[in-house]
């Protein structure tokens, strides 16, 4: 279960069943003005913990995580639904430069080649010219395996492409357009994932965006690149 958190006035933190884009979530609101404020955010999370959820979407800026950690709530990590644009972002890259993807080179780079790397480059293997594949655990099986199964050049990790995409934090990537796809605030190179279909605030709002991929109510077709 999803928790939705809203700062509303007069909001007491009690929690109560909610649909968000059709997507079932427990939501509470809260008002964290004056004295009681703080109170009324730990009953907040309170409701939520008791009502099953774990993770929690918040107002953009929210300030009050101490308080919902302490009751084992957590963010709505990013990563996995940011990971599996990976292949349009890289060709969005691309296009950005001015570099047709059948001329183009691009990095993957890591500190271990994992399953996103493998299917990020199986499936770029169609599309772009070269790949670099630089992780120093597994990178190597990786490559053996691309050239093996799809007869693509795979260059050294001191190759240089158009391109970079950064897998997990800790390795360095000398590409100028580099795409960082991990972490609670993924470096996309001015690149944003958004949901058009969405209200106002909420298409660039990546937590939100998680959940409803993750939920199946966000096609592939829904995502833009901006």
């Amino acid at each position: 279960m999803v928790g939705q958190l809203i700062c509303a006035p007069r909001g007491r933190g009690r929690g109560e069943p909610g649909r968000l884009y059709g997507l079932p979530v427990l939501r509470t609101e809260v008002d964290r003005s004056g004295f009681w404020g703080e109170h009324r955010l730990r009953r907040a999370a309170r409701a939520l913990r008791l009502g099953g959820a774990l993770r929690v979407l918040t107002p953009q800026g929210f300030a009050g995580w101490p308080v919902l950690e302490a009751f084992g709530l957590r963010r709505v990590d990013p990563e996995n639904f940011v990971r599996a644009q990976s292949v349009p972002l890289a060709l969005e890259a691309l296009a950005r430069q001015g570099v047709a993807p059948d001329r183009a080179t691009v990095a993957l780079r890591g500190v271990r080649a994992d399953r996103e790397m493998a299917r990020t480059a199986a499936e770029l293997c169609s599309k772009v010219r070269r790949l670099v594949v630089d992780a120093p655990r597994g990178g190597e099986e990786l490559a053996q395996w691309l050239r093996r199964e799809f007869g693509v050049p795979i260059l050294p990790a001191k190759e240089v492409g158009q391109t970079a995409l950064r897998f997990q934090e800790g390795c360095a990537a000398p590409e100028e357009a580099t795409l960082d796809l991990f972490g609670p605030r993924p470096g996309l190179g001015g690149l944003t994932l958004a949901a058009p279909g969405l209200a106002g605030e909420d298409r660039e709002n990546l937590p939100l965006l998680t959940v409803l991929w993750e939920g199946g109510r966000l096609a592939p077709e829904d995502i833009k690149i901006t």
